[in-house]
């Protein structure tokens, strides 16, 4: 897992519940030496048990804490990458390019890293359809993304999940449909159907890629 995950997976942490849940999580899941830093790779185990255990101490499912992470890290990986970012694109936009932008950050200076098996195809002027088939089973992450897009780009999408490798399928499919851009940023947020974040099925571990 790359670094640059585990350490906005920290600042969620410490940003939405605080510094002192961060140190209880950092205790139970047994990583309270390490010090996780963007350019590094770093066993996918820490993901899994940080979202575990945060899920434990705030009464919620991994899933659901990996949808609230989703949501959160968008404005921070915009600013990160924002060269890899064409101005001009409308969250949708954005949201279509994820494969191209993926292979950007692939010839970066980020060598070792393997991005996640994602694929974008345009269906349609608002229309996007993404499927994800990590053997990791993070789309609880895509999904909490596509909501913070949403609002950060202050555009109204509804997402159907049509598929989940959680509900026993080859891959996570989401069909994305813009359907208004005049709603107030505070306000915005992808509406989802079918997909159920707050199951209690945790992300499976393992797996090469996001």
């Amino acid at each position: 897992m790359h670094g640059i995950i585990l350490k906005t997976l920290q600042a969620f942490v410490v940003d939405t519940y605080g510094e002192d849940a961060w140190l209880t999580i950092q205790r139970e899941a047994d990583i309270e030496e390490k010090v996780y830093v963007p350019v590094t790779v770093y066993p996918d185990g820490d993901v899994y048990e940080i979202v575990r255990t945060a899920g434990e101490l705030t009464d919620q499912s991994p899933r659901t804490v990996l949808s609230q992470y989703g949501k959160w890290v968008v404005p921070a990986l915009l600013e990160t990458y924002d060269l890899h970012i064409d101005d001009e694109w409308s969250g949708l936009e954005l949201i279509a390019n994820i494969q191209q932008f993926h292979t950007s950050l692939r010839t970066r200076d980020m060598t070792t890293l393997t991005t996640p098996r994602i694929r974008s195809e345009r269906i349609g002027d608002h229309h996007v359809r993404i499927t994800y088939d990590s053997d990791r089973k993070l789309c609880d992450v895509a999904r909490g993304a596509i909501q913070g897009v949403a609002a950060q780009f202050d555009e109204e999408l509804v997402a159907e999940e049509q598929t989940c490798m959680h509900e026993g399928d080859d891959a996570c499919r989401f069909d994305i449909r813009r359907t208004s851009s005049a709603t107030s940023a505070s306000d915005t947020e992808a509406t989802f159907q079918f997909g159920d974040p707050e199951s209690t099925t945790e992300p499976a571990s393992g797996g090469s890629d996001d």
